[in-house]
């Protein structure tokens, strides 16, 4: 868990990765007050190495949120203030035309000439655009719609980390995740979903499983293989996968739903979808398949299969782990001390450079 993101070496004794994760030295650079990634987490993980993918520095895991409320109040600049505190500050972030809107009725019933008519109307968008343009502030559009932010509170905090919860909760993550990205809380973030050697056991949207993710992964009814086969299992791996694929399409839709300039938030990012392990049965972690979709405002490639192993023996290639986190830094802005392109990240002494199959 610990080299995804930061391509360094474990310490021996505690497991932990030492050096900094890729999103906490991009939010560096790229947070405009340097504020940490948001990290985040689905369902229940090990409260040790496996449970974490985000580090600060060597040695230094940063513990994700798993509760989507806490994450959201927080964003919102609510986490520490009382409950009558909340309702002042959500009550002054009501719209101007949704406070005003009974009087707006009570002008039209009147019987307004079309002229008066038009002069209300126009009254009302240079209002509604005013309040667009400070949207960007956080103060009306860096929300969630208030049934979605409703959901979210009812949430019981007990239930969070409970296999029954953990499409649901997912779910919200990604909407707050969205809306973060969207709105410039952050300009990185991170999710994890459930933990290393764990999982929560599938049993939803069309699977029934009886074995949590972990010893699915090694076809085992025992998490130390020493049970039986579970029967039919590479298919209920596939079916895992093909749901967080669902997942991960989830995500890109509501970056999409997003619009920034000529485009859209998906656009101008870098979603990176990225697994612990290639092989859960023998713990390979050669020949990794990684996801990425957005162009980075047109950096990186799309729509590809690229195939870096092409049906070679993986273990005789050079295509280290450390040089797509480089190449992902670079495209989405990050620099070097001296402000020139980043040419390495991670271990020192490991392959330098960028993937140029990645590139547009």
């Amino acid at each position: 868990m610990g080299h995804k993101l930061t391509a360094q070496p474990l310490d021996p004794d505690t497991l932990y990765a030492t050096g900094i994760s890729v999103d906490q030295f991009a939010a560096a650079q790229l947070n405009h007050d340097g504020r940490p990634s948001l990290t985040l987490s689905v369902g229940w993980r090990h409260p040790d190495h496996l449970g974490h993918i985000s580090y600060a520095g060597s040695g230094m895991p940063v513990s994700p949120e798993g509760n989507p409320w806490l994450t959201y109040q927080d964003l919102m600049g609510l986490g520490e203030l009382s409950e009558l505190e909340k309702l002042r500050i959500a009550t002054r972030r009501q719209s101007v035309l949704d406070l005003v809107e009974d009087e707006f009725k009570a002008l039209k019933a009147r019987g307004l000439g079309h002229e008066d008519a038009m002069k209300l109307e126009m009254h009302a968008d240079s209002i509604r655009d005013l309040e667009v343009e400070m949207a960007g502030n956080g103060l009306v559009a860096c929300a969630l719609d208030p049934a979605r932010a409703a959901e979210l509170e009812a949430v019981d905090p007990e239930s969070v980390e409970l296999d029954a919860q953990f499409k649901a909760i997912g779910r919200m993550q990604l909407d707050v995740l969205a809306m973060a990205i969207a709105c410039g809380a952050t300009q990185v973030a991170t999710i994890q979903w459930a933990s290393g050697s764990g999982g929560p056991i599938y049993q939803w949207d069309g699977m029934d499983h009886e074995y949590n993710h972990h010893k699915l992964s090694h076809g085992n009814t025992k998490d130390d293989d020493s049970g039986e086969e579970v029967v039919g299992y590479r298919e209920m791996l596939s079916q895992i996968d093909r749901w967080h694929a669902g997942q991960f399409k989830y995500l890109l839709d509501r970056l999409s739903a997003y619009e920034e300039g000529d485009g859209t938030v998906l656009d101008r990012s870098a979603v990176v979808w990225m697994h612990e392990l290639s092989d859960g049965k023998v713990h390979s972690y050669i020949d990794l398949p990684t996801v990425i979709a957005g162009s980075a405002g047109g950096y990186l490639k799309q729509g590809q299969f690229i195939d870096l192993v092409a049906g070679q023996d993986p273990w005789d290639l050079r295509y280290p782990h450390n040089r797509l986190l480089v190449t992902l830094l670079n495209a989405v802005g990050c620099s070097g001390e001296d402000g020139s392109p980043i040419t390495a990240f991670g271990r020192k002494g490991l392959e330098e450079g960028e993937y140029g199959e990645l590139l547009a």
